[in-house]
């Protein structure tokens, strides 16, 4: 699956540019010149980077939306902009990379290609392995529940339960993940239930040492070969990447 950015701007110089870079980077591209259809775009699809000119009217909202929205909040921000002045505007002090105008091919290609890394393990984190594992949920009256996961990412997990659940409920999670010494112990809120007895567990709680090795179990399976994986609802193929041991969704 292509990463995609989505592109706010109406100055045809800088959209040729960045056309060429992001074609160039494999990243595909949505591009906007007005604020509302780029606040339409991040209603109804995920993004993994975004790209705002400054001068553009009503990007700061668009920043909001981006930095709250489920599917995109994690997504880094660049601003194109006049160096001596971007920095300094509402909208540039909320900017993880500024590109600087006028664009020049060498340049804006080596800052996405710089934060082309942190784009891959920011739509990861949305990715569920598939596998067949045991887990305990603990219930907040005490009650325990034995249920089977069907997959988990390092934002969260997939369940089978036997009981009903209740959407926004906070449970303890214990799972047994194959090959792995120690379970995974967090606490997770439901996110989403159906009638069938599935559910969604959005990680709240997950210690610095469980972090680590899931991400390092679900890396393992990356250097091992491709392998099969859950993106909104539908089974897709990924093919071994690198990722850093850092940084949730459902």
């Amino acid at each position: 699956m292509a990463l995609q950015s989505l592109v706010l701007t109406s100055d045809q110089y800088v959209l040729h540019q960045l056309r060429s870079v992001l074609r160039d980077l494999g990243i595909g591209v949505e591009i906007c010149q007005r604020a509302e259809q780029a606040s339409e775009c991040l209603r109804r699809r995920h993004f993994d980077v975004a790209i705002l000119d400054c001068d553009a009217s009503g990007a700061e909202d668009v920043i909001g939306q981006l930095r709250t929205a489920a599917s995109s909040r994690g997504a880094p921000l660049f601003l194109i902009g006049r160096a001596d002045r971007a920095p300094e505007t509402p909208v540039g002090a909320q900017a993880d990379h500024l590109l600087v105008r006028p664009l020049s091919l060498e340049g804006t290609w080596r800052a996405l290609r710089g934060a082309r890394q942190q784009m891959e393990f920011t739509m990861f984190r949305y990715f569920r392995v598939r596998l067949e594992a045991r887990a305990l949920l603990l219930r907040s009256d005490g009650r325990m529940v034995h249920a089977q996961s069907p997959n988990v990412g390092v934002g969260g997990v997939g369940l089978h339960v036997p009981l009903p659940l209740q959407r926004g409920e906070t449970l303890g999670l214990q799972l047994e993940l194959p090959g792995c010494r120690e379970a995974i112990e967090t606490q997770g809120e439901v996110v989403w239930i159906n009638e069938k007895g599935k559910a969604g567990l959005r990680f709240i709680t997950l210690t610095a040492e469980c972090r680590s090795a899931l991400e390092a179990w679900i890396a393992k399976r990356l250097e091992d070969r491709e392998f099969a994986f859950v993106f909104n609802g539908t089974r897709q193929t990924l093919r071994p990447v690198l990722m850093p041991t850092t940084e949730t969704a459902s």
